[in-house]
């Protein structure tokens, strides 16, 4: 059975195919983008910044039936990765309130 390792700060309240949500709790480790930010700019007294990205950290190696969930800006460093998924697109109840997200991304 796959194992899945959630590499983002909170609780993900995946939906499964029957309607059922699996809590999958946040691993402790927070797999993220490196970033550099430096001024270029200010307007009326307020900086203006711009970050340039870098390279993933904290993203373990590939291992047999482990699926690594990350952000999407992980992910997207990792597109050739098929063990790293984002979550699915959100679902949202009556209010407007985000209840999980529809199984998981590529």
């Amino acid at each position: 059975m796959t194992k899945f390792i959630n590499l983002t700060p909170h609780i993900l309240n995946i939906i499964d195919v029957n309607n059922n949500i699996m809590d999958i709790p946040p691993s402790g480790k927070i797999a993220r983008v490196s970033s550099i930010s430096a001024i270029v700019a200010t307007i009326n007294d307020i900086n203006v910044s711009q970050q340039t990205f870098g390279d993933v950290i904290d993203l373990p190696d590939a291992q047999d039936d482990i699926v690594y969930i990350v952000s999407r800006m992980v992910k997207d460093r990792v597109a050739h990765r098929s063990d790293v998924l984002v979550p699915g697109a959100p679902v949202r109840d009556a209010d407007g309130k985000i209840v999980g997200a529809n199984g998981l991304s590529l």
